[in-house]
């Protein structure tokens, strides 16, 4: 391990990415505790990783009829998404060209303009401007309301789900996703989809990295800190978490896939649907599904999900955020999606099963966040850093991947750190280009 007298914060940039090069070793399994307690390490973060990919923002059919619109946070930074009467979707800084105050501060809404609350400057949904008070009197003919117009932002979409990002030279979204498009085409493709009421939030003492790392590839967890579950009977046994396959993608995209499952977890009325939107070796995966956990670099993670519920088999399939509030603190924010036509009975029931497992009062989620909260704590501070303290990302480094009926390195069951060591050498290419 590289030594140095210098503390994190006592390092110039230049110096601290070069620390970063040499300290963080994924392929060997080793990852640096300081990493995810240190806030010079997250501002490098921010502008290096945030800054520069896809980050997820929301889904088409929260805003569903024209003139509706929501506001988000896209890396730190508040922005309008909005549909227009052609049914297009926009995307645009939340600041108002003229002074810079947030232009709209309602999370969601219907409108086909908005106002500026310090001087009443009105923008068209679209973007343009289109009235400025007393303009003529104040102005004359010399403001160009063309250069005035909101910022826009860089928008693309997925099978629903919305992506901004700041950095105007980003590869095409599609591009992004590579590979990773056939997964996630089960998860949010095989039906038309939509979101289930307002995406839950709350806040978690935690660096979003324990959150993305747990999702990308983490299920040898579960049978401790989720052991509860087989003791109440809702899984075979500790070890079921292990049947399956971790499989990783370009750009520090992972997942597990848990299989086989002897029942079908979805509505019966959709197979056609399914069938239809997904090619054969994806609706085999579908049909077999036990679960599916994964997540989308950076910090995009996605669940599907069964339980029983009054005898049925029934999924859930939820995606949700790990928002960086500060180096040690994260809002999470989770959106539950369901089948459009899928009966009623079987969405509410699913909602049921989201609630009972993934939410803030479910079961795995509890579990969860109180572990993202101690990790985060230990690694905070100047010992870990002075320490040389690392972690151990050494699992399946012996195995070789496998074939599968899907693209991506692949391996035989999820207990591997693969996709970690995955996600973070993506990170690491990011922090020090």
């Amino acid at each position: 391990m590289l030594k140095t007298e210098k503390s994190l914060d006592e390092m110039t940039r230049e110096q601290l990415i070069h620390y970063i090069r040499e300290t963080v070793q994924p392929e060997k399994g080793i990852i640096p505790a300081y990493l995810l307690g240190n806030p010079t390490v997250y501002d490098v973060e921010h502008e290096k990783v945030f800054l520069k990919t896809w980050v997820f923002v929301g889904h088409e059919s929260e805003v569903p009829n024209a003139g509706d619109f929501m506001t988000r946070e896209l890396s730190g930074y508040s922005i309008i998404i909005t549909r227009d009467k052609e049914g297009e979707i926009h995307a645009f800084h939340n600041m108002c060209t003229h002074r810079g105050m947030k232009l709209c501060r309602a999370d969601k809404g219907n409108k086909s303009s908005f106002t500026c609350p310090y001087h009443g400057f009105n923008f068209k949904n679209t973007g343009e401007l289109i009235g400025v008070p007393l303009e003529k009197n104040i102005y004359g003919s010399t403001l160009d309301r063309l250069k005035m117009s909101l910022h826009k932002v860089k928008l693309e979409s997925y099978k629903g789900l919305l992506f901004g990002t700041w950095n105007d030279e980003a590869e095409p979204l599609e591009e992004f996703l590579g590979d990773f498009k056939w997964y996630l085409d089960i998860v949010v493709g095989r039906a038309e989809m939509e979101v289930i009421g307002a995406p839950q939030r709350f806040v978690v003492n935690s660096n979003w990295k324990v959150g993305s790392d747990n999702f990308v590839g983490d299920s040898y967890h579960t049978m401790v800190t989720h052991g509860s579950i087989a003791k109440l009977g809702m899984v075979p046994n500790a070890t079921y978490s292990k049947r399956g396959y971790q499989i990783y993608t370009e750009n520090g995209h992972g997942l597990n896939l848990g299989t086989p499952n002897p029942d079908f977890a979805f509505p019966e009325e959709l197979k056609d649907e399914y069938k239809n939107n997904l090619s054969e070796g994806q609706y085999e995966v579908l049909a077999n599904l036990k679960n599916m956990i994964g997540n989308i670099f950076p910090n995009l993670s996605f669940l599907i999900s069964h339980t029983k519920i009054k005898d049925q088999l029934i999924s859930n399939t939820s995606i949700r955020m790990w928002r960086p509030l500060g180096f040690n603190k994260m809002e999470v924010i989770a959106w539950m999606l369901v089948e459009k036509n899928a009966p009623q009975e079987w969405k509410d029931r699913s909602r049921d099963s989201f609630i009972l497992t993934f939410s803030p009062s479910g079961i795995f989620e509890q579990d969860d966040t109180e572990v993202f909260t101690d990790i985060t704590e230990a690694a905070s501070g100047p010992m870990p850093f002075h320490k040389n303290l690392t972690y151990n990302y050494t699992m399946g480094l012996h195995r070789e991947p496998v074939e599968f009926i899907g693209p991506g390195v692949v391996f035989d069951d999820k207990f591997t750190e693969a996709s970690q060591r995955n996600f973070y050498k993506y990170w690491l290419e990011l922090m020090t280009k």
